[in-house]
């Protein structure tokens, strides 16, 4: 791969996946490699592939400072119309 983005450990597992299935099966498709790559991911954290890992962060709630809602969450009840009396 030339330029761009630098490939997932997850792309680089099913690669090596390919390359090995390929090599024993001239009709080995990246199809197959995928399917068989979901099958054996316990093996994932051990491959030798290298790259850091990154820890994925909590998700947390996003809360507007000064605890206002935001426009989205407010309830407007059933009509957004004014009654004219």
């Amino acid at each position: 791969m030339q330029g761009g983005r630098k490939l997932s450990q997850w792309n680089i597992f099913v690669k090596k996946i390919y390359q090995e299935g390929h090599a024993k099966n001239k009709d080995y498709s990246f199809k197959q490699a995928l399917t068989d790559a979901s099958k054996r991911k316990g093996e994932m954290g051990s491959s030798s592939a290298t790259g850091t890992k990154k820890t994925k962060k909590s998700k947390k709630s996003r809360s507007i400072a000064g605890g206002k809602k935001s426009r989205r969450t407010i309830s407007r009840g059933k009509s957004r119309r004014l009654s004219v009396a």
